[in-house]
């Protein structure tokens, strides 16, 4: 979980706190704290990792009770396609949970559709990227859209307008 640079942690065997950004001072520095107490208030056990990524504004200050640096890294790092995902699932996407289905096998294969249609217009959504023509579906200056948003967006913008859509599940290099 990343946490605010002005929360506190006290490292086992010592007295004072510190401030969770005076861990890592520039880009390229990685600290890792094992069985530490974050807050002083609440005093939470975790192990920590503060990693400050070259290139990157900010650190990534982050407790875990994962017990390495580097698998504490590798799952943070996964964590945007991770909230992405669930976006698309729900109120940003498909919206899967207002269908309210209770029974296991009409779920099932909706589920089975959603995720064949999800995953088709991912494929989409990278081949509008590719082909230069995001720009049509989102910002031009930043993506404010996820890859299957850019996907959908751009379905919906060429079935409105009576453009060709091809459906294909083929790769591309």
């Amino acid at each position: 979980m990343r946490q605010k640079g002005r929360y506190l942690l006290r490292q086992k065997g010592h007295c004072d706190d510190q401030r969770l950004d005076s861990l890592v001072k520039k880009p390229g520095q990685t600290q890792w704290l094992e069985t530490c107490l974050l807050t002083v208030k609440h005093a939470y056990p975790v192990n920590f990792l503060a990693y400050w990524k070259p290139g990157e504004k900010d650190p990534w200050l982050l407790a875990t009770n994962l017990t390495c640096p580097q698998a504490t890294r590798r799952a943070y790092s996964r964590r945007m396609w991770i909230e992405e995902t669930f976006g698309d699932m729900k109120g940003n996407g498909i919206d899967l949970e207002s269908t309210h289905l209770r029974h296991f096998l009409r779920l099932s294969r909706l589920t089975l559709a959603v995720v064949l249609l999800y995953v088709w217009l991912l494929a989409f959504g990278s081949q509008v990227i590719k082909s230069g023509q995001r720009y049509l579906v989102d910002r031009k200056d930043r993506r404010d859209h996820s890859i299957f948003r850019i996907g959908r967006n751009m379905a919906e913008r060429r079935i409105n307008n009576g453009t060709k859509l091809q459906i294909s599940f083929a790769l591309y290099s």
